[in-house]
């Protein structure tokens, strides 16, 4: 069925060479040879490339500065802005913050660092589209990719293809943005594992033991870190044996309590629930609201959400609930008690400007009994009945879009080859 509400085939973001006054010494040959085992012809590829300052930092650093000063150097001007000190008092936003925390979604922000620290966001994500939009913005947070470029684990000579080396320069540079953004925020960083693993239970358990271990090298708390896995079976599957390893998780792509169930009962840190995709895909199947508890809800995308959290507290489990597809600030007030509310800087504006009222509409919510979701066929049927099978398959593709268009820009514009 065709979809033109999303288009996720958008053109390739382009990144202008960034060319810098700054006063950092100058990355000569001599200098990237003696902190690496680059070889020579490496090494000229990557200074012909290299042209800002951060790539400048990481690479002197690595020649003796402490852990701690690269990790400093990693985060755009080294500091933690003050949250929330911009936000205005009696504005919407600032009566939403006391009902539920607001992550920023970075994707095309036009300032992320004004809604991280003066609007008071307390947590971020890292994925291939939020990537694109950094490197399409050239800011500071190009230095995540730069970095990446030269990390000495993912050269070929230790990677062994160049399709490998590629997914290693992108799981680095994930990690990298990672720790910029867990410099800038209080709360947690959800990054995302690769989405063409998503059913391929041993291709993401070892990709998020792998970006975990690159974390621990810049002293990124586990506390600090989500990982970011869509709820398909293997997903479900990969988020029970992660969790024991304690790898907090972040199951997105859900689209009905089933899986909301299912991840819960396998002990997801966080469950992200897609209320406008929800609600537009029942405005054309109103029949099946009927069959998944819906038919009376004045809005089916904000009643999954509150049927998510009620499920998780008659049940007991840890996880938390992020209600995402938040098309504008009706969405957010309509949502407000849910414990994390991923809205873009356009809703957070229009929250911080306007005065207003803010009701906790997730008190009181209750769901409806959830059978065993142990078995993949039964699993499978209730996302069939709901929009879960549909829009599943969707955003998957529109995140493997983007993470193709991430790969293509790699190759094409920043990855000397034979690196």
């Amino acid at each position: 069925p065709k979809h033109p509400r999303r288009n996720c085939h958008t053109g390739p973001h382009t990144l202008a060479p960034h060319r810098s006054t700054s006063r950092q010494p100058p990355l000569d040959m001599s200098t990237l040879l003696a902190v690496s085992s680059f070889t020579p012809s490496f090494a000229r590829q990557v200074c012909a490339k290299c042209f800002s300052p951060s790539v400048r930092i990481r690479v002197h650093a690595r020649a003796g500065a402490t852990t701690e000063a690269a990790v400093a150097a990693v985060a755009k001007n080294g500091k933690k802005p003050s949250p929330g000190a911009s936000v205005t008092e009696g504005s919407e936003l600032e009566k939403l913050q006391a009902l539920s925390q607001v992550v920023h979604d970075t994707k095309g922000a036009a300032d992320a660092d004004k809604c991280i620290g003066e609007l008071g966001v307390k947590a971020a994500t890292v994925s291939a589209s939020v990537l694109l939009a950094v490197l399409g913005q050239n800011t500071g947070d190009v230095g995540a990719l730069e970095g990446a470029m030269v990390y000495e684990a993912c050269d070929l000579d230790h990677c062994g293809t160049e399709d490998q080396r590629l997914d290693c320069v992108i799981d680095k540079a994930f990690v990298n943005l990672g720790a910029m953004m867990a410099e800038r925020v209080d709360g947690k960083v959800s990054v995302e594992v690769d989405v063409h693993s998503a059913r391929d239970l041993d291709a993401i358990v070892t990709k998020a033991r792998r970006m975990r271990a690159m974390f621990t090298e810049l002293r990124v708390a586990d506390d600090k870190i989500l990982y970011k896995i869509p709820c398909t079976w293997q997903g479900v599957e990969a988020v029970g044996i992660l969790e024991s390893e304690g790898l907090a998780c972040h199951v997105t792509h859900v689209y009905c309590l089933e899986q909301a169930a299912a991840a819960a009962r396998a002990g997801a840190s966080l469950i992200q629930v897609y209320v406008g995709r929800v609600r537009t895909w029942y405005a054309k199947n109103p029949d099946a609201a009927v069959a998944n508890n819906l038919s009376g809800a004045d809005d089916p995308g904000v009643e999954l959400a509150r049927q998510t959290a009620a499920l998780i507290k008659k049940e007991k489990c840890k996880a938390k609930v992020i209600a995402a597809s938040i098309r504008d600030r009706g969405d957010a007030l309509a949502l407000a008690g849910c414990d994390y509310l991923l809205l873009n800087d356009r809703i957070i504006n229009d929250l911080d400007k306007t005065e207003g009222v803010c009701a906790n509409t997730f008190e009181g919510a209750t769901c409806p009994d959830v059978g065993s979701m142990s078995e993949e066929d039964t699993f499978h049927a209730a996302l069939t009945a709901s929009p879960g099978a549909e829009e599943l398959e969707l955003g998957l593709t529109c995140c493997t879009a983007a993470e193709n268009r991430l790969k293509e820009f790699i190759k094409q514009n920043v990855l000397p080859p034979n690196m």
